[in-house]
């Protein structure tokens, strides 16, 4: 009698067992149903990837050690030419006044606080040195034939007292015009409406 309860009870648990697992089992599949996508992370590299064109890219980065620069210029600075008297209207010689006289007659001045010139091509311009009795007169001239045109002129600006000032003015004068030029020789000689100065030959050109 014992034996048979036992027996009992032991089939009605299994039963019940049975009847759970039935319940919480997966449920049965559906042949049309599409499989859901994955979640995780994607396993393929980064170029099969497609990125909006409108996506800002990584900013270029400056060249580094050893990488190509930026593209050099291919034109040259200029530069000036160092400075000859080969060839200019004086040659490479100095020249100082002797004599000389303008309207008022003969200026004394210029034989004993002579004036000392010599010529030099310098920027791509012929230019003639003139040391005064005050300031040093640099005047940038063309050479047409017997004639020196003037250009701009440039000076020392040294304070001067008493009859020197007269006469830097005086010479600044002579070169605001034309300048008909004559070398014969040692002689120099300049003369225009303003005046004319007589120069003779005295060494090198000791500007250069």
């Amino acid at each position: 009698m014992k034996m048979t309860r036992l027996f009992s009870r032991v089939a009605g648990v299994i039963v019940v067992t049975l009847v759970l697992c039935g319940c919480g089992g997966a449920p049965p599949s559906n042949p049309g149903a599409q499989a859901p996508e994955p979640t995780g992370p994607l396993t393929g590299s980064a170029s099969q990837v497609p990125v909006p064109p409108d996506w800002p890219t990584e900013p270029s980065r400056p060249a580094e050690s050893g990488q190509a620069a930026l593209p050099v210029p291919t034109e040259t600075p200029s530069h000036n030419p160092r400075p000859t008297c080969e060839g200019g209207p004086f040659g490479c010689r100095t020249y100082t006044s002797v004599s000389g006289r303008d309207g008022t007659g003969e200026l004394e001045w210029l034989h004993s606080q002579p004036l000392v010139m010599s010529s030099v091509f310098i920027n791509g311009t012929w230019t003639i040195g003139v040391k005064t009795p005050c300031n040093y007169l640099s005047v940038e001239v063309s050479v047409e034939g017997s004639l020196l045109v003037p250009g701009n002129t440039i000076s020392t600006a040294m304070a001067c007292l008493g009859p020197e000032s007269g006469f830097e003015s005086w010479t600044h004068g002579l070169f605001q015009e034309s300048v008909g030029w004559e070398l014969a020789g040692g002689s120099l000689v300049l003369t225009n409406k303003h005046g004319t100065v007589e120069l003779t030959d005295s060494g090198p050109n000791r500007v250069l």
